[in-house]
């Protein structure tokens, strides 16, 4: 199959892909290779490259490890693999990815014959995969970058969050914030935790937060949460506790809101700038954004830092926002749909899946 009739498949079952990926269709995936390729043939024929003809070698065999917590990266991770004609394996978590393996099971045979399903690792693994996309926790990272040879091309995806900045319009802030922080579940890297406010919003975070909790409140009865196990919610019944205890002694310093007789949504105020990793399941915390230089009063956390919205939205933001680590800026409300031509963690996707022959 050619670059063409790969993407003309694709595009007729775009909508196997489209709650994970964003819509797309030909014209999209032409537009797409050309942005990273420099030309939708870059994987047919040689193309001009100054002054030789470059030849776009996708993998032969491209290995794809995905984690549990959401199918996002599987689906996208597979259809950059499809899209540039490898032959992809799939590693799922144990547990399986049910809609996942639903979707790919509907795929045309040209395109499913290019894709097979694994719970486990096969055994000649480091030998017959040289590119590996790899998302998972930093323990994951770790063990692929210490037991792949050196000639292996890993591209890594680790543990990330997103941030929120508000400086204005609040009421519909607290609207978009709320399907931000609530979306998934907080269970993707694209997912808030931390939620600030800015000293230019007019108003107090405690008056952000009352109406913060209305809307996560409206999106709750929309969108219920999943069911958690006993010890998640003991988790944020334990983090709320401790939470009351600080705002009882502390009340300038800590403030909570909560879903009443139940641990659906979760705001927690903290004087602190210091970013915080959420226990994740809808509890989000609430801080003033730091009048000093951000990157040195966020903290450690910020090394994980994957998004970074923004109310109101500025395709020019100011310099300091641009050295906080964040490789995508966005409206808020945009966290979990980023475009088909995102770099994902800073890295091209597509481009980053090739390598190239010179010819001259």
């Amino acid at each position: 199959m050619n670059t063409r009739e790969r993407i003309s498949l694709l595009s007729d079952f775009s909508a196997l892909f489209e709650p994970w990926t964003g819509p797309f269709e030909s014209e999209i995936l032409h537009r797409w290779l050309i942005a990273e390729l420099g030309h939708e043939n870059a994987l047919d024929e040689p193309i001009p490259h100054g002054p030789l003809n470059c030849q776009a070698l996708a993998p032969t065999d491209l290995l794809h490890i995905v984690s549990g917590n959401t199918p996002h990266a599987a689906f996208q991770s597979l259809l950059r693999g499809l899209v540039v004609g490898a032959h992809n394996t799939v590693k799922l978590p144990s547990t399986g990815l049910p809609v996942f393996e639903r979707a790919v099971a509907q795929l045309p045979d040209k395109l499913r014959t290019q894709v097979i399903l694994l719970r486990e690792l096969p055994d000649d693994w480091p030998q017959k995969f040289r590119t590996i996309v790899v998302f998972g926790s930093d323990e994951t990272l770790t063990w692929f970058k210490t037991h792949s040879p050196p000639t292996t091309r890993l591209l890594l995806h680790g543990q990330k969050l997103s941030v929120g900045l508000v400086s204005s319009d609040l009421e519909n802030a607290a609207y978009l914030a709320a399907r931000d922080v609530s979306m998934f579940d907080q269970q993707g890297c694209l997912s808030i935790h931390d939620l600030y406010l800015t000293s230019e919003a007019g108003a107090s975070p405690h008056a952000f937060a009352e109406l913060l909790a209305v809307e996560m409140e409206n999106f709750n009865q929309e969108t219920p949460r999943t069911t958690l196990s006993s010890a998640e919610s003991g988790e944020i019944t334990a983090l709320r506790e401790s939470v009351r205890f600080l705002a009882a002694s502390q009340p300038k310093e800590f403030a909570l809101w909560q879903s009443a007789g139940s641990t659906d949504w979760t705001i927690i105020f903290e004087l602190s700038p210091t970013l915080k990793i959420s226990p994740l399941n809808r509890v989000v915390y609430l801080k003033p954004w730091p009048a000093s230089p951000p990157a040195a009063s966020l903290g450690p956390a910020l090394a994980h830092i994957s998004t970074l919205a923004l109310h109101p939205f500025d395709t020019h933001p100011d310099q300091t926002l641009l050295t906080l680590g964040a490789r995508r800026i966005c409206p808020l409300g945009e966290t979990h749909n980023p475009s088909l031509f995102w770099h994902h963690d800073g890295l091209p996707p597509l481009a980053s899946l090739i390598t190239w022959i010179d010819l001259g």
